[in-house]
């Protein structure tokens, strides 16, 4: 009796794992079939207007440690300054590079290591000579003290050289995701001198002043994961192994970046910026962007702030807007219903007129 009660319950094992594999396999089709509906061509690309415009000038800007940042300008009138996010590029702002050239000099570098930028000696580090020991101890001190992180402290010097060599005072600074980031470190590292010259005011776009989480001891660990991952990347390289997410697995991830109502040729073009990317520019910037903390400075911040963010918003949730409005002596919030994290593409028009009436405030 009890073989026959074993060889029943073996066969209800398997029956069950079969059934299982079955609806995977069906679970994995399906999805399939779904990603396969979302392919766009360029055509359809550049039908959503999400083509940057042939008549932008062109500029390259030489900075301190031998990187090369590439910008596009259009348009004349108040300067307004757009910085992208992680893994993105200028191309983001393609929308609001007509939208507000009309009245506004609208200026939009590459950061560092993003589209056709490309990096000096330092890297995404702080300190003169880089190596995993020095840079260590420059993040860990920077952590301490809560004055940002040294990754993106490059990229704010990046930009002030940029202001500084295409003449541009009091802009409207407008950063996104990373970008944001860049811009109150900006804001931070400024002398007040020259700060009342270059910047009238910010808009924070689906950001946050850190730090993403409160777990402790991340800040350590994005430390030492920070030279195991470069080695990593740097033996897939060597060996021909991708390190890029299946196709189906990068639609989703970039999907979660969007409100409900996105149409799959803005997803499609996000992708693409993603996949453009260099894989050390991810490994290198994901701890300092892991540290990043300004948010018990930002008191001190006697700028106007517009911060807008998206009630979808999966990657900066509205929580992370509400607590750096809340900090902020002079701040202004928008929340953009059913949007996610990309309301310059998911909300065009009504993400122009946001900045174009912030804009006429400071001006």
């Amino acid at each position: 009796m009890s073989d026959k009660r074993g060889f029943s319950r073996s066969r209800l094992v398997r029956g069950a794992a079969a059934g299982a594999g079955a609806a995977l396999a069906v679970g994995w089709a399906t999805q399939h079939r779904l990603v396969a509906r979302t392919l766009s061509t360029s055509e359809e690309i550049a039908a959503e207007g999400l083509t940057v415009p042939e008549d932008c000038v062109q500029h390259v800007v030489d900075v301190d440690d031998g990187g090369r940042i590439h910008v596009v300008e259009r348009g004349q009138g108040p300067p307004v300054v757009l910085l992208h996010g992680f893994m993105l590029s200028g191309a983001l702002w393609a929308h609001q590079l007509r939208d507000l050239a009309g009245h506004h000099r609208v200026i939009v570098p590459d950061l560092r290591g993003h589209g056709r930028s490309v990096p000096g000696t330092s890297g995404f580090s702080w300190v003169p000579a880089p190596g995993h020991v020095a840079e260590l101890r420059a993040d860990a001190r920077m952590a301490a003290a809560q004055q940002g992180s040294p990754g993106v402290r490059r990229m704010a010097a990046d930009v002030r050289a940029v202001l500084a060599t295409l003449e541009v005072e009091h802009a409207l600074v407008v950063g996104h995701s990373m970008g944001g980031m860049v811009a109150l470190q900006l804001v931070h590292d400024l002398e007040a001198e020259e700060l009342r010259r270059r910047v009238a005011g910010l808009a924070l776009v689906s950001t946050t002043a850190g730090p993403f989480t409160r777990l402790p001891g991340l800040g350590g660990m994005a430390r030492v994961a920070r030279p195991v991952s470069a080695r990593a990347v740097s033996l897939a390289d060597r060996l021909g192994v991708s390190v890029v997410a299946s196709q189906d697995l990068r639609w989703w991830l970039t999907r979660l970046g969007f409100g409900a109502d996105a149409p799959p040729p803005q997803v499609r073009f996000v992708e693409g910026m993603h996949l453009a990317t260099p894989s050390a520019t991810v490994v290198d910037l994901l701890p300092s962007l892991a540290m990043f903390d300004l948010s018990k400075w930002l008191g001190s911040v006697d700028l106007p702030v517009l911060v807008v963010v998206g009630s979808h918003d999966r990657l900066t949730p509205p929580r992370h807007a509400l607590r750096t409005a809340a900090a902020l002596a002079h701040s202004e919030l928008v929340e953009l219903p059913r949007c996610g994290h990309m309301p310059m593409i998911e909300r065009r028009h009504e993400f122009t007129r946001l900045i174009e009436e912030f804009a006429a405030k400071i001006d």
